[in-house]
């Protein structure tokens, strides 16, 4: 008798030590099943999906990746949209890469909280069309009518690195460009607020830029505040107030505050004083120079 507690311990430790091997097992598992599975064979499948919820054409031409822990962590390469304009023969949206990772505390309370999304070397194609209509008009439209977004949606960080930003006129020509766009952008909830701070290449120079808005008020109109910096010059640009229409006739209307500074090499021929000036920005239409009607 006196070695039964001993074999009863013994065959409690080799239980505890069973079950120790098979959540060892399980967890190796979970890290080790996206190695083992060729994700690429979904491919098509996620082509599928994406374009059910986006309303267009949808083209993955590079790798995807899976892995369960230690956090959620997806990564598709060379991702296309298509644009539905006759006129633009670019995509709408193109990147090298886009990376998403989740939290999963949030996700056991029914929260989906994107802890980092990451895209390199995006292209996104602006353009409107003949009616006056934006090409991501549509999309916002088909985004909202598919009923895939989740309404509890929060937006820790999304990271752009080297993007560039085109818009273009209703002929499909680009009329502006900004390179180099590199920044970060936030959001509490679907409807806002957001936050972005970058900078963002023009005619060679950097410019740094940030920008921010409130929720959207009962009529429709996003309070909204950017700021730009030159940095060459030292000039900067401070405009409040607020988006109208963004899924109709996209305006603006506010107060610009532009403050120029000093230019060294002018050689004392634009000797501005740091002088600063206001303008009331008043229902201004967005479409391109040269588009406006």
């Amino acid at each position: 008798q006196a070695h039964q507690p001993r074999v009863g311990g013994s065959t409690v430790n080799n239980l505890l030590i069973a079950i120790a091997v098979f959540i060892i097992t399980v967890l190796g598992a979970l890290f080790a099943v996206p190695h083992f599975i060729d994700w690429n064979s979904y491919r098509s499948n996620f082509e599928e999906e994406a374009r059910s919820i986006v309303g267009r054409e949808v083209q993955v031409d590079g790798d995807m990746k899976l892995y369960l822990l230690p956090t959620p962590y997806f990564r598709v390469e060379k991702v296309r949209i298509a644009d539905t304009s006759t006129a633009l023969t670019e995509p709408f949206f193109k990147t090298e890469s886009l990376s998403i990772k989740l939290s999963v505390a949030p996700l056991l309370r029914g929260v989906v909280e994107v802890n980092e999304i990451e895209f390199q070397r995006p292209v996104l194609r602006v353009t409107q069309d003949s009616k006056g209509a934006w090409n991501w008009q549509s999309f916002a439209q088909a985004l909202r009518s598919t009923g895939y977004v989740p309404a509890n949606v929060t937006l820790a960080s999304l990271r752009v690195v080297d993007g560039v930003l085109a818009l273009h006129g209703a002929d499909g020509s680009e009329r502006t460009r900004l390179d180099g766009v590199n920044g970060e952008l936030s959001a509490q909830a679907l409807d806002g607020p957001y936050r972005f701070r970058g900078t963002f290449t023009s005619g060679g120079a950097t410019r740094e830029v940030r920008i921010s808005t409130a929720l959207p008020e009962p009529d429709g109109k996003v309070p909204l505040r950017l700021s730009l910096h030159l940095r060459d010059t030292g000039a900067s640009y401070v405009l409040d107030g607020r988006a109208i229409d963004l899924m109709g006739k996209a305006r603006v209307e506010g107060d610009l505050v532009a403050r120029l500074e000093d230019d060294p090499g002018a050689g004392g021929a634009r000797d501005l004083g740091g002088a600063v000036l206001r303008v009331v920005v008043a229902d201004h239409d967005l479409a391109p120079v040269g588009d406006r009607r």
